[in-house]
């Protein structure tokens, strides 16, 4: 048995991920063959393996029956077996970068799955309509020369985002127009010739890609080429093509008569959903040093949760830390990829000299102490060339750190996180994490906590949404009095697990976020929804 796999069976373990040069080594060994043995692990919630050589996925797959995220990328897989059909609780699928040719009938039968990608294939045809649920669907790079087949009907709204660029689509379906629920479809690089005026009936479809298409329209293709989703769109509205079949015939089995054809949003509202956690689920624990030095912590989980632009979620944290975090003097955060932290977290607090950490960018680890000392010199030079008396900019908040002894978090392996100083290179977030772990800490209270991880969470959750505020009168008009009304382009949603805080003898201390944790003012049109 793979040590991987014997690990994960003796710790009963509820996510696997076999990556990295060991991993590839044991698939070359075994002719691109996965240990059978991980099949065993029933209680497995997330599989993860990418980068190998793995050619051949087995039907025992379908005995992992509690599966939930099914990653595979970047093999060499070349079929699917239809026992994947028996992934009934599967939400996300991954199996971009292969060398798959077709996909099984069964792959309608995953009636949870939310977000599929299979870029980077051998596809020509993909059916896809009886995923109800579907959200996100991600078909770039393959051999389409027909548009995919998408769930459509009066009770389904779900599909959000559709990626097709790089493939062979000559047209986009009339049927499509049933989508209600579409923000994003991008489908460059493809043999698209006329764009139908259809697509205005999407009333929710805001960012639209048709660059590199044999566009016949010159002004369409220029405003194309230009990248004004909203001018393209207006464009469209007004003269776009129209055919004898695509506003008159469609494709009527999924239409009923009393549904209106033009969906409007009348009030666009954003959802935070809070699930409790499980008896598997993560857990931090805090020890009394570290109590004493640093006290007040937040945790929170984040799940399935895309990251679009991978600068702008940067920018986000940054602009928390100069502003809700005082310049990290009130607080810090730190967010991680959760597949990336093993096991339990806890925070503790030792002498920095035997604290060691591999520091977000780089490649090999240092003590505490060393790392420290490498930041106040080069804080201590700027400030000489600067001639200024104090240190500023992303130096000003190693001041907060006194004496010897630093606080820092670890999980089963490694340490994660040393505020405020630094996060572990280990477990960066990036464009393929899926799952996050968020992370506040201050030594001044526990409201600052609270108030940040809560501007946190809505920059999150507002991250690819345009917001726009307008002044309406209130109902004291005699006093002059109004109201702010906020406004979104797109409803978003996020999914939060709680996290359980212990003392290091186990004892439970708190959980967040709690009911009172999540408020926004009503104007803000945020729904917050435990369960």
């Amino acid at each position: 048995m793979w040590p991987e796999i014997q690990t994960a069976k003796e710790e009963n373990r509820r996510e696997l991920k076999l990556s990295g040069a060991a991993v590839r080594k044991r698939f070359e060994a075994d002719d691109g063959l996965l240990d059978e043995a991980v099949f065993q692990l029933t209680a497995l919630n997330l599989l993860d393996i990418n980068d190998t050589p793995l050619a051949e996925l087995s039907p025992k797959v379908g005995e992992l029956k509690n599966l939930q995220s099914l990653l595979l990328f970047r093999n060499k897989i070349c079929t699917i077996p239809v026992e994947l059909g028996q992934l009934t609780a599967l939400k996300v699928l991954d199996l971009s970068g292969n060398q798959i040719g077709s996909m099984p009938a069964e792959l309608n039968l995953l009636k949870q799955l939310t977000t599929l990608n299979l870029s980077g294939n051998k596809l020509k045809h993909v059916d896809l309509s009886q995923l109800d649920n579907l959200s996100i669907c991600n078909l770039a790079a393959n051999e389409l020369e027909e548009f995919p087949i998408f769930p459509c009907g009066k009770d389904v709204h779900h599909l959000s985002e559709v990626i097709l660029e790089k493939n062979k689509i000559r047209e986009i379906p009339s049927n499509f127009s049933n989508q209600a629920g579409i923000k994003v479809l991008n489908v460059a690089d493809n043999k698209i010739e006329l764009v139908p005026k259809f697509l205005t009936k999407c009333t929710k479809l805001k960012e639209i890609n048709l660059k590199d298409n044999p566009l016949k329209d010159k002004r369409l293709k220029k405003l194309v080429e230009q990248c004004r989703s909203k001018q393209v769109l207006d464009y469209v509205e007004k003269h776009g093509h129209v055919s004898s079949e695509s506003d008159s015939v469609g494709n009527e089995s999924c239409h009923s008569p009393d549904e209106p054809e033009e969906p409007i949003v009348i009030d666009v509202r954003q959802k935070i959903t809070v699930f409790k956690p499980s008896a598997e689920s993560r857990k931090v624990s805090i020890s009394a040093e570290a109590k004493s030095l640093r006290p007040y912590v937040l945790h929170c989980i984040v799940r399935d949760y895309a990251i679009t632009n991978m600068k702008r979620f940067l920018q986000a944290q940054n602009d928390l830390h100069d502003n809700e975090c005082g310049k990290r003097e009130l607080a810090t955060i730190a967010t991680h990829d959760l597949t990336r932290i093993k096991g339990d977290v806890s925070y503790q607090a030792d002498l920095s000299e035997t604290i060691e950490i591999t520091p977000l960018g780089a490649k090999a680890k240092v003590t505490a102490a060393k790392y420290y000392e490498d930041l106040r010199q080069q804080a201590e030079a700027i400030r000489k060339e600067k001639k200024r008396s104090t240190y500023s900019g992303i130096y000003k908040f190693i001041n907060l750190l006194e004496g010897k002894v630093f606080v820092f978090f670890k999980d089963a392996e490694k340490v994660v996180s040393l505020p405020p100083l630094t996060n572990c290179d280990e477990t960066k977030v990036s464009t393929e994490t899926k799952h996050l772990l968020l992370e506040v800490t201050s030594s001044v209270s526990l409201e600052c906590c609270q108030r940040v991880m809560l501007a946190l969470v809505k920059k999150m959750l507002l991250l690819d949404v345009q917001v726009s505020r307008s002044h309406a009168e209130g109902k004291k008009k005699s006093k002059g009095k109004g109201v702010t009304v906020v406004n979104y382009d797109k409803p978003m949603e996020l999914t939060l697990e709680q996290v359980r805080l212990h003392d290091t003898e186990g004892n439970f201390l708190s959980i967040y976020p709690g009911k009172t944790d999540l408020v926004f003012p009503e104007e803000e049109k945020i729904d917050v929804e435990f369960k």
